[in-house]
């Protein structure tokens, strides 16, 4: 299946709901309404024309006065193509449903965005630390503006 192909299927079956449409070879990228995520996530995987089976990674963009972006990668193991999908969250309420249900890869992707972004994973099971000290009480360190303790040295800003 082509990219535009993708995309357009995509586009169809949610409407208004995909926000956005990325055609930047070699995949296709799609900006969703985080209130799909989850059924977009079931779709994607089980739709026998796409059969997107595995998510290869999953990352937290921090643009600091425009909130955060979930960023999910994802590939077809039979058909090799790939889809990114990018979903906008609020910066002072970081919120979005797990994916976990359907890509068990989520699982420490989604930990690790919980714990040093603290974006809040709603449904999520098992939401504990495992990067940092257990006793952790010094902030998210992986947000632009997060100042650090006395044992910090920021990075200078270029």
């Amino acid at each position: 299946m082509q990219n535009e192909q993708l995309v357009s299927q995509l586009a169809e079956k949610f409407g208004d709901k995909v926000e956005k449409i990325e055609l930047n070879p070699p995949q296709a990228a799609v900006v969703l309404d985080k209130s799909i995520l989850v059924e977009f996530a079931r779709y994607i995987k089980e739709d026998e024309n796409l059969k997107i089976d595995f998510l290869s990674s999953l990352a937290v963009v921090d643009y600091l006065e425009n909130g955060f972006e979930m960023v999910y990668h994802f590939c077809s193991i039979e058909f090799r193509h790939k889809l990114t999908v990018k979903v906008k969250l609020d910066r002072e309420k970081p919120e979005i449903a797990t994916i976990r249900e359907h890509f068990p890869g989520a699982d420490w992707y989604e930990r690790e965005a919980w714990e040093l972004f603290g974006i809040d994973i709603k449904g999520h099971p098992d939401l504990k630390t495992f990067l940092l000290p257990e006793d952790w009480k010094d902030g998210w360190p992986m947000r632009r503006d997060w100042e650090g303790n006395d044992d910090f040295v920021k990075m200078p800003e270029f």
